[in-house]
């Protein structure tokens, strides 16, 4: 089933919830109807796709179906958790260490099964199955696009091999489906997200004076997203802030203590999170004006990036936006020096980028039609126009992050314009 099949199905089945007769933790992030919710979609997809349970072993999907944080999910996978998400509720479970009791107590609905720090877990995990009959059931496991399970590749073949009696199917696109249409409740998360993040990009751009660093300004961004209420978590902070010819090229490397000249553009990428829902969305700054060459190019950005959102809308196929994006680039001769030509956005949520992807049109990626509660980043991007493959004259474009609503497009991203800002 392709991915409107999915959300499709997604749809369809929250339309008549289920009731969790978990606990209602004293710490979760989210009211125990928002899980319901949740857990009403897996198990929609479950009897769509013939599954008796999901083995899930990624960190976010689990914090998403169980409530569950914990910042062992930075540290090597040496101490894994796994969700155990039956068809019926009743019977799921988080498998987790002992170490992890507290935390599981506090912060999650599911049903604990907890292992010892000298037990073996992926023994615990396939023992969990086993107890709920489900070692010759029908299991969907995390193993293709974009799924990165805590799990070492040493247990995660383990794990599979220790399910002789089941048979495995991968639920990639099933697990993004339930994650891409997003509730009111992750809605309100991801708005404050972005609210934090204008305040620390204008309080940056504010401070854009010759010679402050690169370095100095991400300190600025992220004292006044703290001092409005962001706080720190298990999920980072991000904060790409660079500047100057020789950086441009570094688009996914973290601020330096270069000073900033007159005349260069300052590109700013990233943002906070709030309860791990995230912000990502880009605006440059200037003290002065680029080169008559740059500025031409961010104009043309800028108006991709308006054509592009302007395409978009429910029941619009997510192509459209790409084609209205490239078509803005072919109309002013600059349409071969995309960034990434077959995208040009990308959905967020717990992680920074999800599916579906705003792709071209004929891929699948381009052929998912826009529902409401998609929440996108839209970014048509040019880089290394007139021979210049080494990005010195800047990296052209601006980012939006907006909602898919039943009425058309909502801009989150809305405090700071797309065009320059000038200092």
């Amino acid at each position: 089933m392709d991915l409107n099949g999915l959300l499709e199905t997604v749809a369809r089945s929250r339309a008549e919830p289920i009731a969790l007769t978990g606990r209602n933790a004293p710490n979760l992030e989210f009211s125990l109807g928002e899980y319901a919710l949740r857990y009403t979609a897996a198990s929609g997809l479950m009897r769509e796709l013939n599954l008796d349970a999901l083995v899930l072993a990624q960190p976010n999907t689990i914090r998403y179906i169980s409530g569950l944080q914990t910042w062992l999910w930075i540290l090597p996978p040496l101490l894994p958790t796994a969700a155990i998400v039956t068809q019926d509720p009743g019977q799921a479970a988080l498998v987790a260490t002992v170490v992890e009791r507290g935390g599981v107590a506090g912060t999650s609905w599911m049903q604990p099964c907890l292992y010892a720090l000298d037990d073996d877990p992926i023994a615990a995990i396939v023992g969990a199955i086993a107890e709920r009959g489900l070692d010759r059931g029908r299991l969907g496991l995390e193993l293709g696009l974009g799924q990165r399970p805590n799990l070492s590749p040493h247990d995660h073949e383990r794990l599979v091999a220790s399910l002789t009696g089941a048979q495995i199917v991968d639920v990639a696109l099933p697990i993004w489906a339930m994650r891409a249409l997003k509730s009111g409740e992750e809605i309100s998360r991801l708005r404050e997200a972005v609210r934090l993040s204008e305040i620390g990009y204008m309080a940056a751009l504010d401070a854009l004076t010759p010679g402050v660093t690169e370095a100095s300004l991400t300190r600025i961004a992220a004292q006044a997203m703290l001092a409005a209420g962001a706080r720190p978590s298990v999920t980072p902070m991000t904060l790409i802030f660079l500047a100057g010819p020789e950086r441009y090229r570094q688009v996914l490397q973290p601020a330096s203590d270069r000073p900033i000249n007159e005349g260069e553009q300052v590109w700013l990428d990233g943002g906070c999170s709030v309860d791990g829902y995230r912000a990502d969305f880009i605006r440059s700054g200037v003290i002065g004006r680029l080169s008559d060459k740059a500025e031409h190019y961010y104009d043309i950005a800028v108006q991709a990036l308006d054509a592009s959102v302007e395409a978009l809308g429910p029941g619009r196929k997510l192509g459209e936006s790409w084609s209205a994006a490239q078509a803005c680039f072919d109309d002013a001769g600059v349409g071969a020096f995309t960034l990434i030509p077959g995208q040009i956005g990308h959905s967020i949520g717990l992680d920074h980028w999800e599916l579906p992807l705003v792709g071209k049109p004929g891929t699948e990626q381009g052929e998912v039609v826009a529902r409401p509660g998609m929440v996108l980043c839209v970014e048509p991007t040019i880089v290394g126009m007139d021979g210049d493959d080494e990005w010195r004259s800047g990296i052209f474009t601006a980012e939006d992050q907006l909602l898919i609503t039943d009425q058309g497009v909502e801009v989150l991203t809305k405090q700071i314009p797309r065009t320059l800002v000038r200092r």
